[in-house]
């Protein structure tokens, strides 16, 4: 072989080589650039199942036998109260309808003081959220805290006593700072909404007010009365501990002392919920930080399955509040504590409008 051929033969082996490498490299930058697309998109696929899975499970855990009120006074009951007849008019249970209690409990702590029953805390705070799943709307109905209300009474090392009528905050102290404590609460709450079946419940401690607050960022509300020195009608934006005390101050002096902070509460509940549907609209992750930071502060027997169903589902009807009632009554006041004694008719009126709807 000529030198030149050897030549030509090195020259053609580099070319080669070369070519080889390129091609090699071009691969391999190929397989990066397809890694770094796939990998985003492999984790919005993977939360978008993770998603359907939960929206999967919470509606199969949240379907369950509707049932209406128990008999009473007012009405005639049919179909186990799924039908009423009240003043001459004929009423359907919505059975669309998914009731949550919300209860805020006056401590920093869940539990019991040398493990003794009644030494649980009291809940300050009461609504039972009403969740149509067909239309999105939202109804609040909130129970007064100092609502004489029948409550099982337990004794300091938990056997049952009887029942009682005293303020439906105190029916927290008799279980066990969580489960049963909250149960107790709704077997109360049961009591005054007629029998109307409360089995889901999420309960917040004191400091969880300032972390859920900032965990939308702040909420800003037109203060309907003056307030800490700002004027009816000024818009304030509430951060951490001012979020605190605005739902939770009151003048203890005031005999109706709880009334202008039901307002406030009852302000401070529509602008946070309108806060988490624009945000959740925009990213539906946020229902699952926003339960998580909560659970941090408090418990619930509503799992993060439920609470996915019901809020893609809300959010896919266009989730509205429609309002946020509170039973009616007299305060009187009592050694040592005022009583709110609830109007019982205009309480079952409320249940009418709230759980059923007129039919004929």
């Amino acid at each position: 072989m000529s030198q030149d051929d050897i030549l030509s033969e090195e020259h053609t082996h580099h070319h080669s080589g070369k070519h080889r490498r390129h091609h090699h490299r071009r691969r391999t930058i190929r397989r990066i650039l397809i890694t770094l697309v796939s990998i985003p998109l492999a984790l919005i696929v993977i939360a978008a199942g993770f998603f359907a899975v939960l929206n999967l499970l919470g509606r199969r855990q949240i379907q369950a036998e509707p049932a209406g009120v128990q008999e009473n006074v007012y009405s005639v009951s049919y179909d186990e109260g799924k039908t009423l007849v009240y003043n001459g008019k004929t009423y359907a249970l919505n059975e669309n309808i998914v009731p949550i209690a919300a209860i805020g409990m006056d401590r920093e702590t869940f539990g019991l003081q040398d493990n003794k029953v009644g030494t649980a805390g009291q809940a300050d705070f009461i609504v039972i959220a009403a969740i149509d799943m067909e239309t999105g709307e939202i109804r609040g109905l909130m129970i007064p805290r100092d609502s004489m209300i029948d409550v099982d009474q337990f004794s300091v090392s938990g056997e049952y006593v009887g029942v009682d009528n005293m303020q439906i905050c105190l029916a927290y102290a008799y279980g066990d700072g969580r489960k049963t404590s909250a149960e107790n609460v709704l077997t109360s709450a049961e009591r005054v909404l007629y029998g109307i079946p409360l089995s889901m419940y999420g309960v917040l401690d004191l400091d969880g007010i300032a972390v859920l607050n900032d965990a939308v960022g702040g909420i800003t509300v037109t203060l309907q009365d003056d307030y800490n020195g700002a004027s009816a009608g000024q818009q304030i934006t509430l951060h951490g501990m001012e979020a605190h005390q605005f739902v939770r101050s009151r003048d203890t002096n005031a005999l109706d002392s709880d009334a202008p902070r039901r307002t406030r509460q009852i302000q401070y509940m529509r602008a946070y919920l309108n806060k988490i549907v624009d945000a959740a609209r925009q990213d539906i992750g946020v229902i699952r930080r926003l339960y998580n930071a909560a659970t941090e502060y408090g418990f619930t027997n509503v799992s993060l399955a439920k609470v996915t169903y019901i809020a893609t589902t809300l959010l896919s009807k266009g989730v509205s509040l429609r309002d946020i009632t509170t039973l009616q009554g007299t305060l009187k006041d009592a050694d040592p504590y005022p009583e709110f004694h609830v109007d019982e008719q205009a309480a079952f009126e409320t249940v009418l409008d709230v759980f059923y709807t007129q039919v004929a």
